[in-house]
């Protein structure tokens, strides 16, 4: 399908939306402590799992045959931060800056020192960027050993990169023992920060939408519960982008479900 600028910006946040308020939720983790020394804690094994697939998804590419094109929703914020169709009074601030920062964080390469991985013998000190190793715990996490080829072969080029040579059946084999070490701790050490990111993209999206939601939102009549209908941008003809903007809208009528929150600097310390 093809859609216009606005169209495809209002198709992405509702994505965003969505992806973010399936992991940042009381269902997912619970909130602890009081600012600045907040954290967050994954109800269950199952949820941080889920927590790191859906990380992944929200750090890979949209399906173009649905989307119009092929980005990342990450990178679609940024795009959408360069050329805001719904920017008032500066309101698009905020998600500019939350924006960036998770993307340098995720950018930055870590040094992880004496990395034992016992199933191929080899102990060493590793640099590899954050996203990296979140992608790879989240493909391990969605799938059966069987379907991680691509993988293997990624970390056959992040030990090549560290000046270690090792084969196909040697990364298969070091599979569990990389999630181990970065899923089941360093990303499980990361969870407060990463929550903390999403949180304020998901703050800093509705905060950015406010005026659009107030402009275009009509009440019919004075009953109780008032109803309402949603005046559409002009740009918007599509009728699948006009579905996506009502929801959109209806996103944002209401505050994100977790308030927002600044995690304590010790689990930002490391890696």
């Amino acid at each position: 399908m093809k859609f216009t600028d606005i169209e495809k910006e209002v198709i992405f946040l509702k994505a965003i939306i969505e992806l973010i308020d399936s992991i940042i939720n009381y269902e997912v983790l619970d909130l602890l402590g009081k600012d600045p020394h907040s954290e967050i804690c994954f109800r269950t094994m199952t949820h941080q799992k889920y927590f790191n697939i859906i990380l992944l998804d929200f750090l890979s590419y949209s399906d173009e045959k649905v989307l119009d094109e092929k980005r990342s929703y990450l990178e679609a914020i940024r795009a959408i931060c360069q050329s805001p169709n719904f920017n008032k009074n500066n309101s698009i601030k905020n998600l500019i800056i939350s924006t960036q920062e998770f993307i340098d964080w995720l950018e930055q390469e870590v040094q992880v020192e004496k990395l034992w991985l016992p199933s191929i013998n080899i102990e060493t000190t590793l640099s590899i960027k954050r996203i990296e190793f979140i992608k790879i715990c989240g493909n391990i996490s969605k799938h059966n050993f069987s379907r991680l080829s691509g993988v293997a072969n990624k970390l056959i080029n992040i030990f090549k990169k560290n000046g270690i040579n090792i084969s196909f059946e040697d990364a298969l084999l070091a599979l569990d023992d990389f999630y181990e070490n970065f899923g089941d701790n360093i990303l499980n050490y990361h969870g407060s920060t990463i929550a903390e990111f999403l949180n304020n993209i998901r703050w800093d999206i509705y905060e950015y939408l406010q005026p659009e939601f107030h402009q275009s939102i009509v009440y019919e009549g004075i009953q109780y519960p008032k109803k309402y209908h949603y005046t559409y941008p002009k740009e918007i003809n599509n009728d699948f982008a006009k579905n996506c903007y009502w929801d959109l809208m209806n996103k944002v009528r209401s505050k994100p479900y977790i308030r927002k929150f600044k995690v304590t600097r010790y689990l930002k310390n490391r890696y």
